[in-house]
């Protein structure tokens, strides 16, 4: 048999212990490196890549001053004051409050006779009803008398504000057209208080006949002698204001007027900021002229020129 030729083999290196050297991490200070090397102008990019601020996503330029437009602010009302117009008013009514005046006394003074008339008969009960009309009658007592004067009032009003002949006026200033206003001031301000101090002397006398006469003589005589000039003064200028009302024609504008010599009064200072308001409009306190309330001395006037 054929011995098979040997194989030469060439002796391997002896086998080391030593590891492979592992590959080198960077330093600190190579990361320090690196960031330098980054400008800021490369960090804003990338800033600016990944979202855009509110500010710059919602900002407009500005418009220039002379575009922006301007807030208009209100004309401030300076409230009118015509001293003449308060003048020749008092100068007029003057003499008619003391004939009005007259004539309210001689209407109490009927009243005042027929209840204690009344209470001198032996079979009369103490009743206010019993003693003294219904209220709308004495209300018509007051108005019968003092119609005639308080329109020629209402004239003298008219004639303050509107140029024309007295019989001219007469058409749009008409009497029941003064008195309408004028009743229910009667009926507010001196028959209802009246009938109500009558009901209270009424309670007080306890069916007493000598103490009733003793307390209506009482009642009477106090509205006779205090109240009842400050009362008749009030409705004289509201006649004389409501005759200035009523003379002035459809489609005007008036103001609220303030007596420079008046009372004070924050509603009557608020009609007159209200500046010019149309014919037939309420002012601020609902009322379309004066008076306003009891003491009230302003006027209504054509709109300012």
């Amino acid at each position: 048999p054929q011995v098979p030729t040997p194989v030469e083999v060439e002796p391997s290196e002896p086998k080391s212990n030593a590891k492979a050297p592992a590959p080198k991490r960077p330093s600190v200070d190579d990361l320090f490196a690196k960031l330098k090397q980054s400008s800021p102008a490369m960090v804003a990019e990338s800033v600016k890549k990944d979202a855009k601020t509110p500010k710059q996503v919602e900002s407009k330029p500005a418009a220039p001053k002379s575009e922006q437009p301007k807030a208009s602010v209100p004309k401030p009302v300076v409230p009118k004051v015509n001293k003449e117009l308060f003048l020749k008013r008092d100068e007029t009514l003057a003499p008619q409050i003391v004939s009005l005046t007259r004539k309210f006394k001689r209407v109490l003074a009927d009243e005042e006779n027929a209840i204690l008339t009344y209470l001198q008969g032996k079979k009369s009960a103490v009743a206010l009803e019993k003693m003294v009309a219904d209220a709308a009658t004495q209300v018509q007592s007051h108005v019968e008398v003092v119609a005639d004067e308080m329109h020629n009032v209402a004239l003298s009003g008219a004639k303050s504000v509107a140029p024309g002949l007295k019989a001219d006026l007469r058409k749009q200033v008409s009497q029941s057209a003064v008195m309408q206003t004028i009743s229910k001031s009667i009926d507010d301000t001196i028959v209802r208080p009246i009938r109500e101090r009558l009901q209270r002397c009424v309670e007080q006398s306890n069916g007493d006949r000598e103490e009733m006469s003793s307390l209506v003589r009482s009642a009477y005589r106090e509205w006779k002698m205090q109240k009842l000039d400050a009362l008749v003064a009030d409705l004289a200028c509201l006649a004389y204001s409501r005759g200035a009302y009523l003379a002035l024609p459809t489609g005007t504008t008036v103001c609220w007027m303030v007596d420079p010599n008046g009372p004070q009064c924050a509603d009557a200072e608020d009609n007159a900021l209200a500046g010019d308001t149309p014919l037939g409009s309420p002012f601020p306190t609902g009322h379309e002229h004066p008076i306003a309330h009891a003491g009230c001395r302003c006027l209504v006037a054509p709109h300012r020129d």
